[in-house]
């Protein structure tokens, strides 16, 4: 979740109760007070141009406000998100890894809407918390502080989430982060797995309607200079509608599971990170995944570069290749709220396709955070 600010803006009234909105106002109101109810988040517009001349230019928008309102011994967390459509032909579709912040919650008609993304209560145990309603699992493991969101850092889908995890949409499960002895820590979840795109209404139909469960475990270390996590994952979810005993989204039977790893560390002024990841390559297309990012800050503006490899599964049918994406961006600072960022990705075998060789993306984000 996105660092909270001590403020409502206007333009998300309407999507609130009237009740909520009347919590938020009173916690903004009293942002020194721990017992208050905090709200913020970011507000982003986006536009894209591809190299390919049969890929048309794309604008879009998106939205992640996050709420939490103070309970005995912890706290109800929320979590809004929200996405325009893709534009049909637009980069967002013809390059699946472009725009990681447009697509996450479409509806059934592949529609961009607004939703509850987390919502969830947490309490407070000894040195970690234990969570349980509807989550996000991204927002619990493989996560980073250089390459892991997409309203300001990368665009790029591979530089948010390791594509080799079978990562659900947002849905009911529990989840818990603690500490342990000396700076060594874990994260445990286990939710229900309801498929690739997000389900909402089946968010809590546990092991209906080819539902499974996900479960991961990760364990974390921080050093004096480099921090670092190491987790496995499983996936049960099964989503057969052409009754051939496969999940439609995997290669093969069977559940989908792996391991990754996240290391970060200083390099004089900025900081960098590599990630990587292996999944059983008879299940799922993303077999093997290695990325590395560097973020620099300079005056009023953050420098970023990466470049990650996507590796195919053997078991893919026909021709198949490698994805690469590499990016580079620098997001300018003009006020404490508004952020500018110009972007420039370049994008080959886009879902492990050879026949597409390469194509430059360039972009421009606006941010507003509060």
């Amino acid at each position: 979740m996105h660092p909270r600010g001590s403020s409502v803006p206007a333009g998300f009234r309407r999507l609130w109760p009237a009740a909520l909105v009347a919590m938020l106002s009173a916690g903004a109101a009293d942002a020194g007070d721990a017992s208050a109810v905090t709200a913020g988040g970011v507000v982003i517009a986006t536009y894209q141009h591809a190299s390919d001349p049969a890929i048309a230019h794309e604008g879009s928008g998106a939205a992640d406000v996050s709420v939490s309102v103070p309970a005995a011994g912890g706290a109800f967390e929320v979590e809004f998100k929200g996405a325009t459509s893709p534009r049909a032909g637009g980069v967002t579709s013809g390059l699946s890894v472009a725009n990681a912040s447009v697509g996450e919650t479409l509806d059934a008609d592949d529609h961009g809407r607004i939703v509850a993304w987390q919502l969830f209560y947490r309490h407070d145990v000894g040195n970690g918390s234990l969570a349980a309603g509807l989550i996000d699992a991204a927002a619990w493991i493989d996560g980073n502080d250089v390459a892991n969101d997409e309203f300001s850092q990368f665009m790029g889908v591979t530089f948010v989430n390791n594509p080799t995890v079978d990562l659900p949409a947002a849905s009911a499960g529990v989840a818990c982060n603690m500490g342990l002895a000396g700076s060594w820590g874990l994260a445990a979840l286990a939710m229900n797995a309801t498929g690739v795109e997000p389900r909402y209404r089946r968010a809590f139909d546990l092991g209906q309607h080819g539902n499974g469960a996900f479960t991961a475990l990760e364990a974390q270390w921080s050093g004096s200079t480099v921090t670092g996590n190491l987790g496995a994952w499983l996936n049960t979810r099964h989503h057969d509608t052409d009754g051939d005993g496969i999940d439609d989204d995997r290669l093969g039977k069977g559940h989908a599971y792996g391991v990754y790893g996240n290391l970060s560390g200083s390099l004089g002024a900025g900081k960098w990170n590599l990630r990587a990841g292996w999944a059983a390559p008879r299940v799922q297309s993303a077999a093997g995944f290695l990325g590395l990012a560097y973020s620099y800050p300079l005056l009023r503006t953050v420098l970023g570069a990466g470049v990650s490899r996507t590796f195919a599964s053997s078991r893919l049918a026909g021709p198949r290749a490698d994805l690469t994406q590499a990016e580079i961006y620098g997001r300018l600072r003009f006020t404490k709220s508004l952020t500018v960022t110009a972007d420039l990705q370049h994008i080959a075998h886009d879902g492990f396709d050879p026949a597409q060789r390469g194509t430059w993306v360039t972009g421009m984000r606006v941010g507003w955070s509060f």
